[in-house]
C-alpha cells in the first residue's frame, strides 16, 4: 500500500513538472558548425534529456564490454566453488555412512576444485583412514604439518594412524609435540597417557597424568586411584628386577595416594615384612582396612606373625575388625575367626544376620555355614549348604581368594587394565578368574556322601579295608545319587575298620591299581558337571590345618 502510494506521488509530481516545463514560454538558441538551432524551451529541455539518455546507454554498453572477461573468470570460479562444496557435501556424507570408497572420490574432486589445500587436505587424510589406507592417510596428514592451522589436526591424525600400525612409541612422539603445542588439549592428554599406558612406561604416565591434573582434563579422586595403580605398578615391576628398596617406597606412595587401594596395601605390606617392618606394615594395613575392607588385608594381616596360637591370632584379626566393625567384611571376618577358636554359636550369630540380609546368600557365606554345619557335626546340613554354593552367585570383591596362592597375582596388563578400572570406577579386577586360573579350596568345599542316618552327629574317617575283607569296586556311573547299599555280612568289619584304621601293606582289594594303594572315599563332587573354572577336588587340602594358619604370598 505505501509502496502504490509512492508510486502515485511520484507519478503526479512527474505530470506536475511536465505541465509547468510546458507552460513555460521562451527559446534555447544553439550555436555549432557555423549554424543556428533556435528550439522553445520545453522541446529543448526534452532533448537535453533525451541526449543525456543516450550517452549513459552508450557508456554502460562500453563498460559491460571492457569488463566482460573479467566477468566470465569470476563465474568461471564461482561454479567451480559451487561443486566442490557439492563435492565437499557429498564426501562427508559418503564418510559418515561408511562409504569410504566414494569418501576419498570425492574428496579428490574437492582437492581439484577447490583452491582449499587445508580443507581438502584433511577431508582426504580422513577418508583414506576411514578406509584403512594408513599410509595413504599418513601422508596426507605429513602435508597439513606445515599448515599452523591444521598442525594440531595433523598431529592428532599421525597419532591415530601410529595406534592403528601398533606403534606405540612414534603414537608417544606425535602425542608430545600436540601436548606440548596447546596442553589445554583433552585429547592430546588422553590419548598421550593411554599410549604410555600401552608402553607400560610408567614413569612417564605419572608425569602426564600430573600435567593433565593440573589442567583439569580429569578429577582429583580419578587422579589420586589412577596415580595410585601406576606406583603400584612400578614397584611390582622393580620388584621383579630385583630392586627391593625402591619398590618397596613406590608401594607406600601408592598406599598413600589411595589408601583404600587393597592391592598395593598388600603388596606394600609384604615389601615390609620383607624389610622387618612389621609394625608399619600393621599399620599400613589398618589404614587400609578402615577406608576399604577387603579379603585380602585381612588375609596379609594374619599373616604378620607366622608363630603364634589361634587365640592370640584371634584376638589379632578381631581388633582389625573392630576398625571397621560396620563393615559386610569385618562382619564376616570376625565369623571367620570364631570359626577359627571353635566358638560355633558366635559364629553361627553373625553369619544368621550376614544372610538374612542377603537373598539370596553368596557362595561365599553358604561355605562358612557349610564349615560351620561340619564343625559341629551335621552332615546334612554342611552338603546342604554346599549344595546351595554350588549355584549361588560369585562375589566380585574377591571371595575366592586362593590361601595358598598370591591374592592379586597382577602382570603388566593387569595392571594397565586396572588403571582405568579403577583409577575412574574404583573398581578391581579379578584376571585369575578371567584366565580360568587354578584356585585350590579346602576341604569344606566337598560334599560327602552320607551313607547311614545314624552317622549324623560321629566324625568322620577316611574308610581303609581290611586284608581279611576283599571288596570288589565296580565303576561308579557319571552321576550317582541314591545312598549305596549296606552289605550286611560286612557291616561289622566296615565299622570296625572306620574305629580303627589299619594300614596293611599286601592287602588284596581286587583292583588292578596294587595292593598297597588304599581306595579313597568318593564325593558327590566328584560325579557332578563342573564349570570351566573350576579345577575339581584333585588336591584336598589338610582338614587338620586352619585357612588362617596357612602361608600366602599375598601378591
Amino acid at each position: 500500500m505505501i509502496r502504490l502510494i509512492i508510486t502515485v506521488l511520484a507519478v503526479l509530481l512527474i505530470a506536475a513538472a511536465g505541465w509547468w516545463l510546458a507552460s513555460q514560454t521562451g527559446l534555447v538558441v544553439i550555436h555549432a558548425f557555423d549554424r543556428e538551432i533556435s528550439l522553445s524551451l520545453p522541446v529543448g529541455m526534452a532533448a537535453l534529456l533525451l541526449l543525456t539518455l543516450f550517452m549513459f546507454v552508450v557508456w554502460s554498453a562500453v563498460v559491460w564490454v571492457v569488463t566482460l572477461p573479467k566477468r566470465l573468470k569470476k563465474l568461471q570460479t564461482l561454479s567451480r566453488r559451487e561443486r566442490g562444496y557439492d563435492a565437499l557435501e557429498k564426501a562427508l556424507i559418503s564418510s559418515a555412512s561408511g562409504d569410504t570408497k566414494a569418501a576419498r572420490q570425492f574428496a579428490e574432486k574437492v582437492k581439484l576444485l577447490m583452491d582449499r589445500p587445508a580443507l581438502s587436505g584433511l577431508i582426504a587424510a580422513r577418508s583414506a583412514q576411514a578406509d584403512g589406507d594408513v599410509i595413504g592417510a599418513e601422508r596426507h596428514f605429513e602435508t597439513l604439518l606445515e599448515d599452523k592451522r591444521t598442525r594440531l589436526a595433523a598431529l592428532r591424525g599421525l597419532t591415530e594412524t601410529a595406534l592403528q600400525r601398533h606403534d606405540h612409541e612414534g603414537a608417544i612422539v606425535h602425542a608430545k609435540q600436540a601436548f606440548a603445542a596447546d596442553p589445554a588439549a583433552k585429547w592430546a592428554f588422553e590419548t598421550l597417557f593411554d599410549a604410555l599406558i600401552s608402553a607400560r612406561n610408567w614413569v612417564d604416565a605419572r608425569e602426564i597424568l600430573s600435567r593433565g591434573q593440573n589442567k583439569g582434563h580429569l578429577s582429583k579422586l580419578s587422579a589420586s586411584r589412577r596415580r595410585a595403580v601406576l606406583l603400584a605398578a612400578q614397584s611390582s615391576s622393580l620388584e621383579i628386577d630385583g630392586d627391593m628398596e625402591g619398590a618397596r617406597k613406590l608401594a607406600e606412595k601408592a598406599v598413600s595416594a589411595a589408601p583404600g587401594f587393597a592391592p598395593g596395601a598388600a603388596l606394600a605390606s609384604r615389601l615390609l615384612v620383607l624389610a622387618g617392618k612389621n609394625w608399619r606394615a600393621a599399620g599400613l594395613l589398618e589404614d587400609a582396612w578402615a577406608n576399604a575392607p577387603h579379603p585380602a588385608l585381612s588375609l596379609a594381616y594374619g599373616d604378620l606373625k607366622e608363630d603364634e596360637s589361634d587365640a592370640a591370632r584371634a584376638k589379632r584379626m578381631k581388633g582389625l575388625a573392630q576398625i571397621n566393625i560396620d563393615h559386610r567384611e569385618s562382619k564376616i571376618l570376625l565369623a571367620e575367626t570364631a570359626l577359627l577358636i571353635d566358638e560355633n554359636n558366635e559364629a553361627r550369630e553373625i553369619l544368621e544376620v550376614l544372610i538374612a540380609a542377603e537373598i539370596p546368600p553368596s557362595s561365599r557365606l553358604c561355605g562358612l555355614m557349610a564349615r560351620l554345619e561340619r564343625a559341629q557335626n551335621h552332615t546334612s546340613l554342611a552338603n546342604e549348604w554346599l549344595r546351595k554354593s554350588l549355584t549361588a552367585a560369585d562375589e566380585a570383591d574377591w571371595s575366592d581368594l586362593d590361601p595358598d596362592g598370591p591374592a592379586f597375582g597382577y602382570r603388566a596388563e593387569d595392571w594397565a587394565r586396572l588403571v582405568y578400572s579403577f583409577g575412574d570406577a574404583g573398581e578391581l579386577i579379578h584376571p585369575r578368574h578371567e584366565r580360568f586360573e587354578r584356585i585350590s579350596r579346602g576341604e569344606e568345599h566337598f560334599l560327602l556322601i552320607e551313607s547311614d542316618q545314624s552317622q549324623e552327629n560321629e566324625p568322620i574317617a577316611e574308610i581303609e579295608l581290611a586284608e581279611e575283607d576283599p571288596i570288589e569296586i565296580p565303576e561308579i556311573p557319571a552321576i550317582k545319587t541314591t545312598k549305596p547299599k549296606k552289605k550286611t555280612p560286612k557291616k561289622s568289619s566296615t565299622k570296625k575298620s572306620q574305629q580303627k584304621p589299619e594300614t596293611k601293606t599286601g592287602t588284596k582289594t581286587g583292583t588292578k591299581t596294587g595292593a598297597n594303594k588304599k581306595p579313597k572315599a568318593k564325593t558327590v563332587m566328584d560325579d557332578m558337571p563342573r564349570q570351566p573354572d573350576d579345577p575339581g577336588p584333585g588336591a584336598k587340602a589338610d582338614p587338620t590345618t586352619s585357612v588362617l594358619k596357612r602361608k600366602r604370598n599375598v601378591h
